[in-house]
């Protein structure tokens, strides 16, 4: 069961437990439950009401037009483009197309 998975099955159980009017033991105990992992879950899920988590913002991609004729540039070092734990090294002189193909398939993966 994965952390997500569990995280859903004990905010259910939390929700069961708030709405139905009984004591945490009483609860429990009806239910099968350990008052302990119940009375963690309690305080976690409480702790969030009171500082709700950020939200991640979705990444967003931005369109670059490359011209195929490289600019004169005073510099002639490399780019670096990061994809999460991936690095690409960009060298004066690449095929852009290459480049491109690239992205696009770490786009799709990452």
């Amino acid at each position: 069961m994965t952390q997500t998975d569990k995280r859903i099955e004990w905010k259910a159980r939390f929700d069961a437990w708030k709405s139905s009017g009984f004591s945490v033991a009483e609860w429990c105990r009806e239910q099968g439950v350990k008052e302990h992992q119940m009375y963690y879950w309690i305080q976690k899920f409480e702790s969030d009401e009171r500082s709700p988590e950020q939200v991640t913002p979705e990444t967003q991609w931005l369109t670059v037009n490359v011209e195929d004729e490289p600019r004169n540039t005073t510099t002639r070092e490399p780019v670096f483009i990061h994809f999460g734990a991936i690095s690409v090294e960009v060298r004066p002189g690449v095929n852009m197309g290459l480049v491109s193909d690239i992205v696009h398939v770490l786009q799709s993966e990452c």
